[in-house]
């Protein structure tokens, strides 16, 4: 962990070294992680799935260390993250994604299923099988998989209740205290530079003064957003059934994946008029 976080603190490289590591972080879920997570919802032990939604879990909260450290040595790289594409912009918040993704994501499962049991009056359907990642095979997944969100318990759905409450209050409070932050340095920084805008070191010293104010600020709102986004993937994660939790994690991944598709978003910027000099060529992703 250290060898990966260390590159992030050199600021001049910093940039690409944390777009590097979001395509590793982004490729191992995909290849590694992924596969694993199906391959062990269609077997027979709950153990090995419980081991690898923990997996899951664990690098998704590595990322978001990772995070800090970048918070912590660049902040302006969270301001204006060019290397994201114009499908992943719009999902930003704090510096990454909109922790509202997380529990809107648990409630569409439960969502789906109270859907499913208002059309389905009889039976439960059977499960389809679903194709795995790796290969052509194909599995059948077990009554505990593919229904794992029916019927869930009032306690797990007052659970959700509990957290997107908490996200109401807390994340306005904190884009509330980012603006107010940018508004005060927009105020401070010409008004403590004019009065000195002829004397080049007492222009400088007001100027460096005024943004290592500001740059502390954003940190710390910075981290604590990371914290509220671990928070709530620990909190979920937790009132779920090891089942809910796969499914949960599985949807996650295939959300951050389909977002760095090629064809999808060519398709995103072709419809809105954007450029299309980056239409994907056959055999080569243009989104990395």
């Amino acid at each position: 962990m250290l060898k990966a976080v260390a590159p992030l603190f050199n600021r001049q490289k910093q940039s690409r070294a944390f777009k590097e590591y979001y395509a590793g972080w982004l490729s191992t879920l995909k290849n590694n992680l992924l596969p694993l997570l199906r391959r062990s919802m269609g077997g027979e032990s709950p153990t090995i799935l419980s081991t690898n939604v923990e997996l899951l879990n664990q690098h998704f909260q590595a990322y978001y260390y990772v995070l800090d450290a970048v918070a912590t040595s660049d902040p302006l790289q969270l301001l204006s993250q060019e290397w994201r594409n114009s499908l992943e912009k719009p999902l930003l918040c704090l510096g990454d994604l909109h922790p509202f993704l997380f529990i809107n994501l648990a409630r569409s499962f439960l969502q789906e299923e109270t859907d499913n049991n208002e059309d389905d009056d009889k039976d439960f359907p059977l499960p389809l099988p679903l194709p795995l990642p790796d290969n052509s095979q194909t599995i059948d997944r077990p009554w505990q998989v593919s229904l794992a969100w029916r019927n869930a318990s009032e306690v797990l759905n007052s659970r959700m209740d509990q957290i997107e409450f908490g996200l109401r209050v807390i994340v306005p409070t904190l884009t509330d205290r980012l603006k107010r932050a940018e508004d005060a340095f927009m105020d401070r920084i010409v008004g403590d530079w004019f009065p000195c805008r002829d004397r080049k070191g007492a222009a400088h010293a007001a100027v460096s003064a005024n943004l290592k104010g500001h740059l502390d600020e954003l940190v710390n709102v910075f981290l604590y957003a990371n914290r509220l986004r671990r928070n709530v993937l620990s909190d979920i994660i937790s009132a779920t059934s090891v089942y809910q939790a796969a499914l949960f994690f599985e949807g996650l991944a295939q959300f951050l994946i389909g977002f760095r598709e090629a064809e999808l978003v060519y398709a995103l910027e072709h419809s809105m008029g954007f450029s299309h000099s980056h239409a994907p060529k056959q055999g080569r992703s243009r989104c990395h």
